[in-house]
């Protein structure tokens, strides 16, 4: 999306430490195994992903990366979430969540650990947004640790807001991948679940507005039914133009 955004996630790529490997050798015994888990987590070096939307969601994150490892969930103070961000490319689609640093918010999500590839692949699937530091004593575990493990924290934030729209309205389908992943949060952390964490998922999101449909059966999300819907639609507004392709309308809609 933003040539800028695009510069400075590279910058902060490069600028990641060389991460620790990952599963232990075939043939080791369990407890090697899990000595090396141990000393994996301690790694000042490692690097996590704060998940706050659809990243919550163990499938969601899958999607992206099979591999992707265990997440717990926190509470991060200092970042405001709220509907208002959205694909430039696309003339109509949903509103995403987003987020940017507040020193008064909290907002609340899961961590998981990432090895440089894996980065790079939620890099890739989080375009418009940048990636920002999380200060270590900003989060609040919710799994039963007093603190969270050694390494470096970052979450992707918007780079601008751009509000629920009748182009771009909240979708259920998109609603639901959140909310799913709070609930399967809470079924597996007791800790979280006392905390209330997917009704805090509500309480911490900020503009919640319509229009909003519920898009359950056939998911509005363009890239759900066309992988390539984001080079489709820049072709279309590159070599027709962007009255045209913003003329293009909804079912239903009135031209």
């Amino acid at each position: 999306m933003k040539c800028e955004a695009e510069v400075g996630r590279r910058k902060i790529l490069r600028g990641i430490a060389v991460l620790g490997l990952g599963a232990t050798a075939t043939g080791c015994t369990s407890r090697q195994g899990s000595a090396k888990a141990e000393e994996r987590e301690s790694d000042s070096s490692s690097q996590y992903v704060f998940g706050y939307a659809s990243l919550i969601q163990k499938e969601s994150r899958e999607e992206t990366w099979p591999k992707a490892g265990k997440s717990v969930p926190v509470s991060v103070r200092g970042i405001t979430r709220g509907w208002y961000d959205r694909v430039d490319t696309v003339s109509w689609g949903p509103t995403y969540l987003g987020a940017f640093p507040d020193r008064k918010s909290t907002c609340n999500g899961v961590i998981f650990r990432v090895t440089q590839g894996e980065m790079k692949a939620f890099t890739d699937r989080e375009k418009g947004y940048k990636l920002i530091r999380i200060p270590p004593g900003s989060i609040t575990m919710l799994d039963g640790r007093s603190a969270p493990p050694p390494g470096n924290f970052w979450y992707f934030g918007s780079t601008s807001r751009r509000y629920v729209s009748q182009e771009f309205p909240i979708v259920q389908s998109y609603v639901d991948v959140c909310v799913s992943g709070c609930l399967e949060v809470e079924d597996e952390f007791p800790a979280a679940r006392t905390a209330k964490f997917a009704q805090n998922f509500f309480t911490t999101t900020t503009d919640w507005r319509t229009p909003w449909i519920n898009d359950r059966i056939y998911p509005w999300r363009p890239f759900v039914h066309v992988p390539q819907a984001n080079r489709i639609d820049t072709l279309i507004r590159d070599q027709l133009g962007d009255k045209m392709f913003r003329s293009i309308s909804l079912p239903g809609a009135t031209v």
